[in-house]
């Protein structure tokens, strides 16, 4: 057996006088049951495959690919976020990390401002992103539950449902996973899963 150093394992490649070291920890094995490739790579090859065959219809397409700026970054918002770095920098005005639902300021705007003070800063959630909070919420309710998604889906929704373990494999055909309710949403629903 080879030897064990901190929880790693020294492990000679044959053919090579070299020596990796493997972490003991073992793999999610969800993890493999990822569909290949990612989404958006896929749709920006099929817009330009497309583009090649019908260049005439440039200026038609609307892409639902990855999202990308188009125009610079609106003088009053820069300089908020330059006011904001520099409160960083500066002992008495250094804040660490903010609050977990969001800084208390930026809530109360929200309620005010976006919804007409229909609601209350503490009904506010400022967060780092829907992927992150779609698989926190995922993993409260652990791998033993059937997952609901629309269909079309955003990638994120079906993948942390794989890595999470509540799904069994794809099928090949449909490309849709065991133990995931797909709901349709086409015309003739108007978008709108049932």
């Amino acid at each position: 057996a080879a030897p064990a150093v901190d929880g790693f394992v020294a492990v000679s490649q044959k053919g090579s006088a070299s020596t990796s070291l493997f972490s003991e920890v073992e793999r999610n094995a969800n993890f493999a049951k990822l569909a290949g490739g990612y989404l958006f790579p896929e749709i920006g090859r099929r817009r330009n495959a497309y583009l090649e065959k019908n260049p005439e219809m440039a200026s038609k397409i609307i892409s639902l690919g990855i999202g990308d700026t188009t125009r610079p970054i609106p003088p009053h918002i820069l300089n908020g976020l330059l006011e904001g770095v520099k409160k960083l920098g500066v002992k008495e005005t250094y804040t660490g990390y903010g609050a977990e639902q969001g800084q208390a300021l930026l809530r109360e705007k929200i309620a005010s401002v976006l919804y007409n003070n229909l609601i209350e800063p503490s009904e506010v959630f400022v967060s780092d992103g829907a992927k992150c909070d779609i698989m926190r919420i995922q993993q409260v309710f652990g791998p033993k539950v059937v997952s609901a998604v629309q269909d079309p889906s955003y990638p994120v929704y079906v993948d942390t449902s794989v890595m999470l373990g509540q799904t069994g494999s794809q099928n090949k055909e449909t490309m849709q996973y065991e133990n995931i309710v797909y709901m349709p949403c086409n015309p003739e629903n108007g978008f709108f899963p049932d």
